[in-house]
This record gives C-alpha cells, structure tokens and sequence, in this order.
C-alpha cells in the first residue's frame, strides 16, 4: 500500500461486522481499503477522483467529532435488532456532530413502478404500512431527536397511500414547516384531486424522480417510457404552484450524458422546478451486480460533467464549501 491514509470504520459488505477502513490517497484518487477477520481483504472501493479540486478540498470545513459507537470496531460482532451501535439503528444519532438536515420518514415500502435498479427493490404488494398511529409516534421520535426539521415523505411511493393528505395534514399540526414527498409522479400527474388534497394539507414541494429527458433513459431505468408522465406532473405542479425539485439517479452510460440538458430542461420549467438534485447510483437492492469502480460517478464526475455540458455556465467552484 502506498500514499497517505486517515483511519475509519466501514462495514464488511458480506456479514455487516463492523471493521476498521481505511481512507488512501494514492495517484490522485481516494480509496476505502478494509479486510473482515472472516472474509479477508475486500476489493478496494474508489471514493474521489481528485480532477480539478482534491478531496481534502471538498471536505474543508466539515470537520465533526465521531460518533463514540463508531469507534468500536475491532473484532465486533454483528449486533442484535436491540443493539443501537452506530452504524446500526444509529438514526438520529447524539453523538454525531452535525446537525439533521432533513429527517425521512418511510411510510410504505409499496411502490406502483418495479425499477431496474431500486435501492429498495420495492414491490407492489409490500405488507407493513404503518398505520397514522404509527407515524404519529414515528414523528415524536423526530422532534425529541432533531426538532421541527424539514420532512421528506418517502417510500417506496409515498403517493399510494390514499390518506398521505391525513399524513401531511398530521405532520403540519405537530410543528413540521417544511414537509417534501419524494414521489414518481405517475400518480400526482393523473390525479388532480390528490395533488390538489396534498397542497391543502401543507405540501411544500416535491422531490420528483427525474432520470433524463429522453424515453430510452427510462425504459433502462425504470423498466418503462415515462418521460410523458413525468411533464405531466411537472405541469400539475405548476398548475398547483407547488414547487419541484428534480432528482436524476445518475448511471455511467446511460444518462451521465444528459447532464447538461437536464440543467436545461429545468431552467426552462422555472419556477416551478426550484432546482436539481443529482444522485449516483447506488449498488444495493436490484442492481444485478457488484459494482465495478469504473461503474461508479462520483461528486467530481458530476461537477465535472456538470461544467462541460453547459459550456461553463456553471462551474465546479461554484459547490466548493466555504471556509
């Protein structure tokens, strides 16, 4: 092993044991070296590509004491259900140093699309949806941990529960200012009713999945050509005046050229779509495949990409943290 390196705990991807890790810059990129006691040393995993600013850039100013249960990782079990170590059941963990920024509340796990790759690998008949009792408690757990923060309601899709207005409605008259769905949107742009119910009740925005502007991105990522719905529950929104955030999940070779006309489509949807959302794809749930390093994007890809295709008009100091 060569070049620096700053200590960590990760978790073996096998048998969830919590292990030491190690971070190692070496030629221009930052690896996640780790070995399990049972299963040897796993396949390094690339977190950065140094590109035009370093990690050690991008992190400046984040600085935050470790959580303390993190801290315990050599030769530790998997816990038990019971066992609230970090990063098991952490949740709103005490100990971290930052902040909740946004609490997420999964209230189903059902889901009307069967994507591809879903890091949930939702199903259509997902049992366990928790009763309006059960989000009540679920939301005092929220507020005794991080306060009225801003809430994102999510799933599976959110937009199947006939009664998600009674959940707004419920969460808006608990203190909550800021309440998001993250939705598919297939439902919110063929039922002007529920849209109109869920703006009654207090929704803020929408956190839209939003993979391209072309139907071949679909149809690999989501199993089906719905860009047509997609526009519908944009216009609904707009309709509604209620705000849309847009969230590309972002695949090497599929749509990681359509960047740019993202940025593009939503500049021509303002104001209603209040802004972009990039996420990278992440390996779990359906994805067919460990993932390979050169399948992954990463924040500098993005940024890089992001630069290229809008010929500059945002660049990536513009996401440089301050400090």
């Amino acid at each position: 092993m060569t070049g620096s390196a700053a200590a960590t705990a990760s978790l073996c991807p096998h048998c969830l044991r919590r292990i030491p890790a190690f971070r190692r810059t070496r030629d221009g990129a930052v690896y996640l070296e780790k070995a399990c006691p049972e299963h040897g040393v796993l396949e390094e995993v690339l977190l950065w590509r140094d590109r035009s600013k370093s990690y050690d850039a991008w992190s400046r100013g984040r600085a935050q004491p470790e959580c303390e249960a993190s801290k315990l990782v050599e030769d530790d079990p998997v816990p038990s259900f019971e066992d609230s170590g970090c990063p098991f059941r952490c949740g709103l963990c005490p100990d971290h140093g930052q902040r909740t920024c946004s609490a997420i509340l999964e209230v189903t796990h059902a889901c009307d699309l069967a994507c591809p790759v879903c890091f949930a690998a939702s199903q259509a008949d997902a049992g366990d949806v928790p009763d309006i009792g059960r989000i009540e408690r679920m939301l005092h757990t929220i507020l005794d941990r991080a306060g009225a923060c801003p809430l994102q309601l999510s799933g599976g899709e959110p937009a199947l529960r006939d009664d998600l207005p009674r959940v707004v409605a419920l969460a808006r008259t608990m203190g909550f200012d800021h309440i998001q769905v993250n939705t598919n949107g297939l439902r919110l742009g063929r039922d002007a009713d529920f849209g109109r119910a869920l703006k009654d009740a207090g929704v803020t925005d929408f956190f839209l999945q939003f993979d391209g502007v072309t139907d071949g991105v679909y149809r690999a990522l989501r199993g089906a050509a719905l860009l047509q719905f997609k526009l519908q529950a944009i216009a609904r929104c707009r309709e509604l005046k209620i705000g849309v955030i847009l969230v590309p999940t972002l695949v090497r070779g599929v749509n990681d050229s359509q960047i740019g006309d993202i940025i593009r489509f939503a500049k021509k949807w303002m104001p209603v779509v209040k802004g972009v959302h990039f996420q990278p794809m992440t390996f779990l749930g359906r994805y067919p495949r460990p993932p390979r390093n050169e399948d992954r994007i990463l924040i500098p890809d993005i940024l890089a990409a992001i630069e290229e295709q809008t010929g500059g008009e945002l660049k990536i100091e513009n996401f440089l943290p301050s400090g």
